[in-house]
């Protein structure tokens, strides 16, 4: 090794001794730091004024549960001021000796075990102390408590005493739970004057909660006296006299087990009485329910049997009224049928269903008259008679519903007759004047289907008329055979006037087409063809449809022109 190599070894050494020595100076002092600081907290944790604090409690001469929360705390601090501290002493001590002699990691490990038992023992005395404060606190909080309780009870007793005569038979039972609450406060002033504030804490706090349930029950009591002692008993004593007013006035009810009924309610009456008497508030307020309930369903059924004796009293009189209405109505379709079977041949239905209706009402006839007489002392419930009136004057309902149907299809017999005999009469007229109108046209012809549409017409009216002039008139064929005939008429009607129009307009369009006549073969031949089916076929249609499909050629239009014109002068058939 050169000179110079050894030189850069020797001043390379000294450079890390110099650094090493540097650290341990900055690890040594930091170290010192922590520790002053650390023996400051255990100082000052030290110094706190806890044996004070104890010796105050226990001054207090505390008792019961209080003393043992006190006794476990207190051994808690003996713990901490004999045994952690020395503990923290010890591991200071053998830290600053690690330190010294330059044993830097031992001396922070162990300097960080120490923080961690100074704050384990820091968080233990603040509970201590905590709880001291709150064992001390305890009775001077129970004393506040104590005088709002004592302000709620005696208002409570307040309470009870003004109104005692409103708690019925729960009165004894109230003062009973008031002599309680009495014994209480006295147990309560006990302990926490004779050293145990956490028990009288726990005691008052029952005391409260009785208050505050009795207080609720007392509330509640008044309404359900009310309606046991006095609502519920009027209620009763009203539908049992009623009762009995109604069974003198002869009333009858369907229900046998009224009387058993009222028995039950007084018994449950009474029975709900120890309920209030024991404070079961709830029970007492659903039997209050039942026994109201019960009561209102005899009511519906007393009113029920009074409505229906009004329903009943005013059937007595209407429905034998109604019934010899319906018999005269009856007997006046006997008489129509009788008068209509002269002149009709009428349907045997009618006359049977009118017989049907005849027997009906001798059955409800019956009926009614033994159900209305002796009804000034009836024998069954009103609601049960108005069942069986209301069933009488349905079925009279019923029949003289069927009493106008069958009045109202007689008296359409004879509308229809009356009407047919007018429309044959007219039908009569018509084919007159349908001829004499054909026969003003001065045509060459008269075509087939008009031929064949108006004897039709003829000879159904003539089998119209010919079936009115029976000794008996079948409606029915009347009706029938008069709806085809005015089929037939309108059917003729509306043939002859196709007829004379297109007989009418071809005539004008062959006498126009002359114009044309000279020059155009076309429509020269067309006017040929038209005349010739115009005057020996009488196919009017079909000659006009000649001659104007060759005039459309040479003159588009002109066939609705004339067609226009035509409409609007056209001679209607006068009937």
């Amino acid at each position: 090794m050169s000179n110079g190599q050894l030189i850069y070894l020797m001043v390379a050494i000294a450079v890390i001794l110099i650094l090493a020595y540097v650290a341990a100076i900055f690890l040594r002092k930091r170290n010192v730091s922590r520790l002053t600081a650390l023996e400051e907290r255990k100082e000052e944790l030290y110094n706190l004024p806890v044996n004070d604090e104890v010796e105050a409690v226990k001054n207090m001469h505390l008792i019961g549960q209080s003393q043992v929360t006190f006794r476990e705390w207190n051994q808690k601090w003996v713990d901490l001021s004999l045994n952690s501290f020395a503990d923290i002493e010890n591991n200071l001590f053998e830290a600053e000796g690690y330190n010294n002699s330059f044993r830097f990691f031992k001396a922070t490990h162990q300097i960080d075990q120490i923080e961690s038992q100074i704050d384990l023992i820091e968080e233990d005395i603040a509970a201590i102390r905590n709880a001291l404060s709150e064992l001390e606190k305890q009775e001077s909080k129970n004393s506040g408590r104590v005088l709002h309780a004592l302000d709620l009870f005696e208002s409570l007793q307040h309470t009870v005493a003004e109104n005692s005569e409103q708690y019925g038979k729960a009165l004894p039972e109230i003062e009973k739970q008031l002599e309680n609450i009495q014994s209480e406060f006295s147990q309560f002033v006990t302990l926490n004057s004779s050293g145990d504030p956490v028990e009288a804490a726990a005691i008052l706090d029952s005391t409260e909660n009785h208050i505050l349930a009795l207080t609720h029950i007392v509330d509640r009591i008044p309404a359900l006296v009310e309606t046991l002692t006095k609502e519920l008993p009027e209620q009763l004593e009203d539908l049992e006299e009623g009762y009995r007013k109604l069974l003198d006035a002869n009333y009858h009810f369907t229900e046998t087990d009224i009387e058993s009924r009222f028995q039950l309610l007084h018994e449950s009456l009474k029975n709900n009485q120890e309920n209030i008497r024991q404070l079961e508030l709830d029970n007492a307020e659903y039997e209050n329910t039942q026994i109201q309930e019960e009561i209102n369903a005899l009511y519906d059924i007393f009113t029920r049997e009074i409505a229906a004796q009004k329903v009943v009293e005013s059937l007595l009189s209407t429905l034998p009224t109604y019934l010899n209405h319906l018999k005269e109505n009856n007997q006046v379709l006997v008489q129509d049928l009788e008068r209509l079977n002269k002149t009709y041949l009428l349907p045997e239905s009618d006359g049977n269903h009118v017989r049907r209706l005849q027997a009906e009402l001798s059955g409800l006839d019956t009926a009614i008259t033994e159900a209305t007489e002796d009804q000034t002392e009836p024998t069954q419930a009103y609601s049960v008679l108005e069942e069986q009136f209301n069933s009488l004057q349905s079925n009279l309902k019923d029949i003289e519903d069927e009493q106008v149907s069958v009045s109202e299809r007689l008296a359409q017999i004879e509308k229809d007759d009356i009407n047919a005999r007018q429309k044959a009469n007219v039908y009569v007229n018509r084919l007159h004047t349908i001829k004499r109108y054909m026969e003003k046209r001065n045509l060459p012809g008269i075509p087939q289907s008009f031929l064949k549409l108006f004897f039709t017409a003829s000879h159904n009216t003539e089998d119209l008329m010919a079936e009115l002039e029976q000794a008996q008139v079948n409606i029915e064929s009347v009706k029938r055979i008069l709806e085809i005939a005015t089929h037939d008429m309108e059917a003729l009607e509306t043939e002859t006037y196709n007829i004379v129009q297109y007989a009418t307009l071809t005539e004008q369009l062959l006498q126009y087409s002359n114009r044309y006549r000279s020059f155009d073969e076309r429509i020269q031949q067309a006017f040929n063809e038209a005349l010739e089916i115009f005057e020996k076929e009488f196919d009017y249609k079909a000659s006009f449809e000649k001659i104007s499909q060759a005039l459309e050629v040479a003159e588009p239009g002109v066939t609705n022109r004339f067609v226009s014109s035509y409409e609007k002068t056209r001679e209607a058939i006068r009937f």
